[in-house]
């Protein structure tokens, strides 16, 4: 396997203390070694908030051309195509610190170079308008000057060429480059300049395209058809009594940052304490690249300081729920530390990792295959279940599962334990079970067509039908399994469910029966407390024009209001 482009490691809290605050550069006498350790995201979070601060000069004059080119390919990339106004802004940051550093002449342009030149001319060249100068004839400059008059306008200190562009930030930074580099060096200010005029932007971003490609791949960001095997599960118990692996070619015998200082669960920091240094030194760097392989997986962009925030996350979670797994293959261990880091030493992080992603992928099938053979999901996976039930199998579903955050409308966090995957499991079973009780016959018998005869569709959840049902089975005379409900049928439910302004115990005696009948009783109580739990609600607060209540002034039942549409419709056929 060819060695990948990896960085050397700082110590952790020299790290720790230059992210938290990239300013403390300006104190520090070894500034120019801890700025040539930073790793590559690292290195582009740093850059960012030295940008917005406008004090640059204490990064870039210190960094390498491998560094600076990753600043680019993490922050100036969208997708597949170069953002010209950010690419300008970089490298007029780097012209302007080269300067106030203080540089060598020609250090400008051999850095261009070492960067790649035809990126600095893909960069300068749109709407740049380039006039060649005929030297023996006095009046091209005039007639330059006039044919640019729309523009903001230089003329290069060696004489041959008027450049004009639009009078704005993206347009003065194209000339202030420039400038820069041909107070560095004439010749290669005259290069450029030709370059631009000779470009073809199509066939250069390709090719930057594809170099891009090979220095992530170094880092780790390699293409998602490769990225996504890290997502094939590994069994625990191969992978406990898998041999030794040679990872020589991760490189790097120094001790470098610890992995037992890095976030992370007290199982993955107790495993890293047994570690030897030199083989803390090898895991930091691949744990750089696992990480930059997660953000590959999910097709997230590789530049996203929050994206890169939250696969760290990812991937501490996912080895310390390895790790877990790992010992279910040698319970009773006497010293399971000492087994999980001969295990991390023999398999590598990756393998720990995939080893997690087999728990995670358990619950990712369990998830899509309720998704596939319930009545569950509309608009979006599970949007027809309730909370926390529809939340849960949207972010069960994704190919790297989660937990959502019940507190909140949104959101989700990483399954960090084995005692995370018994709570997701759960909730797929109670899911399944909310949808059992709705549609199968033991149940409430609701046909799922009802579905889609809703006015709005989007806002219906199992719990509005079951809800409805529930009222439906207690009416006397029923003779359908399910039906909207007529304002008459919400004044008897009214006056004959509720006792004292709790539902009678009729009600919750058959919910039960039911529940016990599809052999589902483990979760009556969970499915009670929602769905029986609104129902009084919703019967509560129905409000009242004389005896009848207010139909269009229900919410969260299927009345007949609910369907009016669906019964114009009918009523036309």
């Amino acid at each position: 396997m060819t060695a990948p482009r990896l960085p050397a490691i700082p110590d952790t809290d020299d790290l720790r203390a230059v992210l938290d605050d990239p300013l403390v550069l300006e104190d520090r006498d070894d500034a120019d070694d801890v700025v040539a350790a930073l790793p590559p995201a690292a290195f582009v979070r740093v850059a960012r908030r030295l940008m917005d601060e406008g004090r640059l000069e204490l990064l870039l004059p210190r960094a390498s051309p491998d560094q600076l080119v990753t600043i680019l390919d993490l922050d100036v990339w969208q997708g597949d195509r170069v953002d010209i106004a950010r690419a300008r802004r970089w490298l007029l940051a780097i012209g302007e610190c080269w300067v106030a550093a203080d540089k060598p002449r020609g250090a400008l342009t051999d850095l261009m170079h070492a960067m790649d030149p035809e990126f600095w001319t893909l960069a300068l060249f749109a709407d740049t308008q380039v006039i060649t100068l005929d030297l023996e004839d006095d009046a091209s400059r005039d007639v330059a000057y006039d044919q640019l008059a729309a523009l903001r306008t230089w003329e290069t200190p060696d004489g041959f060429f008027v450049i004009g562009t639009p009078d704005d930030e993206g347009g003065r930074a194209v000339l202030r480059v420039l400038s820069r580099v041909y107070e560095d060096d004439l010749t290669h200010g005259r290069r450029l300049v030709q370059s631009i005029v000779g470009a073809l932007p199509s066939d250069i971003e390709e090719t930057l395209l594809r170099f891009r490609s090979g220095r992530l791949a170094d880092l780790g960001f390699v293409e998602w058809r490769d990225a996504v095997g890290l997502f094939r599960p590994l069994d625990h118990r191969i992978a406990a009594e898998a041999a030794a692996r040679d990872f020589r070619w991760l490189g790097g015998e120094d001790a470098g940052a610890r992995l037992a200082s890095f976030r992370g669960s007290e199982l993955l920091r107790r495993a890293a304490a047994r570690l030897s240094d030199a083989e803390h030194g090898v895991r930091a760097r691949e744990f750089l690249l696992l990480v930059n392989e997660v953000i590959a997986a999910q097709r997230l962009h590789p530049g996203d300081e929050a994206v890169g925030e939250r696969a760290i996350d990812q991937t501490h979670a996912t080895l310390g729920l390895g790790l877990e797994l790992l010992l279910q293959s040698r319970i009773g261990e006497a010293e399971p530390e000492a087994f999980l880091a001969e295990r991390i030493a023999a398999i590598g992080l990756r393998d720990v990792f995939r080893v997690g992603y087999s728990a995670l992928d358990k619950l990712r099938r369990a998830a899509i295959a309720l998704h596939r053979s319930m009545r569950v999901s509309s608009t979006r996976v599970g949007s027809l279940l309730d909370r926390p039930w529809g939340q849960a199998l949207s972010a069960l579903c994704r190919l790297y599962p989660e937990l959502p955050l019940e507190s909140t409308a949104a959101g989700t966090r990483p399954i960090r334990s084995l005692l995370d995957v018994a709570r997701a499991t759960e909730r797929i079973a109670e899911a399944g079970a909310l949808a059992a009780l709705t549609y199968l016959a033991r149940g409430y018998g609701v046909d799922p067509a009802w579905v889609d005869r809703v006015d709005e569709p989007e806002k219906l959840v199992l719990g509005d039908l079951l809800r409805s049902a529930v009222i439906h089975a207690r009416l006397p005379g029923a003779v359908s399994a399910f039906a909207p409900l007529t304002a008459d049928d919400l004044a008897w439910a009214h006056e004959n469910l509720l006792a004292g302004g709790v539902l009678v115990d009729a009600v919750s005696r058959d919910f039960s029966a039911r529940c016990d009948a599809l052999g589902i009783g483990r979760y009556t109580k969970a499915l009670a407390d929602t769905v029986l739990a609104r129902l009084r609600v919703e019967l509560l607060g129905l409000e009242f024009q004389g005896p009848i209540p207010d139909i269009t002034r229900v919410g969260g039942l299927v009345t007949l209001q609910s369907v009016s549409m669906w019964m114009t419709v009918e009523g036309r056929n």
